[in-house]
Formats: structure tokens, sequence, C-alpha cells
């Protein structure tokens, strides 16, 4: 609990403060916003690999629901907090008399997205720990991560056209449309994973 404790802290200073400080006004880049997003996953998902491994099948649907639900608010909050804070942080640098904030419906859109990203990986999570150990869900998901991360790191040395191309489709609008198709489809799979999961266990 206390390294949980401490890994939450060290993510709000990290990523709350000192990036939002440093970074001015580029923080309120929607590719930033949208990046800040997808941290809830990097806590939702050793997390639900760690609670859901051993499950008994004997216990509740209901139980197991609830346990889900906790684990997905706790990754989703902590990604809001590093967003309230962030925000917080570049109005205390750099006030100028009125609020500085994301347009609300880019930032609603990048929050619910987070929220459905949130719902899938951490039922995801959970159904490949009722079979498998929790650190081989949690090497899984490590790697997943890295291979995203790859990409994006990658993503600079990709020809002029591809460059271009992917200019054209991150702007704000193009953001937001994808950040608001990417929480119905996540919604969606987590709603298909879910069945899985709850038909291990009794009514």
């Amino acid at each position: 609990m206390a390294k949980q404790a401490l890994i939450i802290l060290f993510t709000v200073l990290a990523f709350g403060i000192l990036v939002p400080w440093y970074k001015g006004f580029t923080f309120l880049d929607p590719r930033m916003l949208a990046a800040y997003g997808f941290l809830a996953v990097l806590f939702v998902a050793p997390a639900a690999a760690e609670s859901f491994a051993g499950v008994k099948d004997l216990e509740s649907r209901g139980a197991l629901l609830s346990r889900l639900i906790v684990l997905i608010g706790f990754g989703w909050g902590i990604t809001v907090l590093v967003l309230a804070t962030g925000l917080a942080t570049i109005n205390i640098s750099y006030w100028h008399g009125s609020l500085i904030a994301p347009p609300g419906q880019l930032f609603a859109a990048i929050l619910v997205c987070s929220l459905a990203a949130c719902a899938a990986v951490g039922t995801l999570s959970a159904l490949l720990a009722r079979t498998l150990s929790a650190g081989v869900v949690k090497t899984i998901l490590r790697f997943s991560f890295l291979g995203v991360l790859l990409a994006f790191a990658g993503s600079a040395r990709l020809p002029d056209a591809w460059q271009i191309w992917l200019a054209e489709h991150t702007t704000r609008r193009a953001i937001m449309n994808l950040a608001w198709e990417g929480a119905a489809i996540c919604a969606v799979v987590a709603g298909l994973l879910v069945i899985p999961l709850l038909r291990k266990s009794r009514t």
C-alpha cells in the first residue's frame, strides 16, 4: 500500500506539476492531453491483474463486478487528479486574470475515452488473471504498452508524406472525434469481455 501511494505521489508530482511547469502552454496541446488520458491504463492494468489473480470461481458476480468498478475508478481517478493538478500548475504559473483551460468538448472527449479505455483494459487484465498468474499478465501488458510507446517514438522517422498525414489527423477536431470513437469502441470491448469474466462466477 505504501509503495502504491509513493508511485501515485511521484506521478502527480512529475506529470501534474513538473511537466506542465516545464512545457508551459504546450501542455494544452491536444496530443499531450490525449497522452495524459491514457495514463489511467498504466495503473488499472496491473491493479486488476493483481486483484483478480487467484480469485475463486465461487465468488459472486456482484462482488467481482464491484471489485472491477473500484479498480477502474482508481485508475481513472489518478488520471483526473494528474490532469487537474496540471491545469492548476499552468494557471498558477501563467496566470493572466482568466482561467486557462483546454476546450470543454475536447477535454470531455479525452476523459470519457480514458474512462472507457480503463474499463476495457481493466476487464481484459481481470479476465487474463483468472487463468494466468498476475506476473504473466503484467508482463504481457507491459510489452503491449512498450510497443505502443515505440510506435509513437518512431513516428518522427516516418517518411514525410506519412508525417503530413499524421499531422492532419492529430488536429484538435480530429483528436476529439477519435476520442469519442475510441470511447465507444472501448465500451463495447469492455462489455464483451465482462461476459466471460462473470460467467466463471456463481450468481
